[in-house]
């Protein structure tokens, strides 16, 4: 369990650290995928440890991310893959955790510099923030809300296969909140700029981290009103209606997109 208070103090050679080369997560070839490697054991292996950030405690013990870089990775001590090769192989606890270090990595090396005066920036507020000391701007770490909406009229529900998808598989629509936007704001927009349907009866179903690079995702029901699909294409390569005989591939059970999907085919094979 991750405790997200953040350490202050310099990472030690017996810390443990996520690795990321890139976007590609490190993990050690006879460890357990995912698993942080001490600092110290990363410092002999790799040419290059930079960007060492505090990312919580992890069993009482602080923990931390940073980049490394080496131009052939030793592949009888380590693999990478990216994180959404773990999507589904990691518990759901651990992967959010790996998320986080990535999205806490990249928030401080895009941050290391103040955006309003240029002026080299320090953490502050226990680690939550960075602060310009010069001009007191405080920066935390960028987190952009999304909506993903899934559009059911009686028995069926409307799937979409985004451009570029290859039609892969088809899912829930989603995109993200506008400034001065609520979040059911957000899912009427998002449904007709996409698909043109109106909809109402809006409902809150639960969110999931989306660290792709920085997202939180707010799962959602809607009930069609009116319209027939036409799709923006430049989002949407093809959107129909569904129901349990007639599904097309759809997203994982671990992803918000899955649980929305399967929470609605349990409903209606219950009556």
């Amino acid at each position: 369990m991750l405790n997200f208070s953040r350490p202050n103090v310099a990472a030690q050679a017996e810390d443990t650290v996520w690795a990321f080369h890139g976007r590609q997560l490190i993990s050690e070839l006879m460890g357990q995928p995912g698993a942080p490697i001490p600092l110290g054991q990363l410092k002999t292996d790799f040419p290059v440890v930079r960007d060492i950030t505090p990312v919580g405690y992890l069993n009482d013990r602080a923990v931390y991310a940073c980049a490394v870089e080496s131009d052939d990775l030793d592949v009888m001590k380590y693999t990478s893959t990216n994180l959404f090769g773990l999507l589904g192989r990691l518990p759901q606890e651990e992967f959010d955790v790996i998320g986080r270090a990535h999205q806490l990595l990249n928030w401080e090396r895009e941050h290391r510099h103040c955006g309003r005066c240029g002026n080299e920036t320090h953490l502050s507020d226990k680690g939550q923030s960075r602060l310009c000391q010069q001009c007191n701007l405080s920066v935390y770490p960028r987190l952009s809300p999304c909506v993903i909406v899934l559009v059911t009229r009686d028995d069926e529900c409307l799937l979409a296969a985004g451009v570029g998808s290859n039609r892969r598989f088809y899912s829930c629509l989603a995109g993200f909140v506008e400034p001065g936007e609520t979040c059911e704001q957000a899912v009427i927009r998002e449904v007709m700029e996409e698909v043109g349907i109106v909809v109402d009866d809006i409902q809150y179903q639960g969110s999931q981290p989306w660290p792709f690079p920085g997202q939180l995702m707010l799962g959602f029901t809607a009930k069609w009103v009116s319209g027939e699909i036409c799709v923006d294409p430049e989002e949407i390569d093809d959107a129909v209606w569904c129901s349990g005989d007639t599904l097309p591939p759809t997203p994982p059970s671990f992803s918000i997109a899955g649980q929305l999907i399967n929470a609605f085919l349990s409903t209606q094979r219950s009556l």
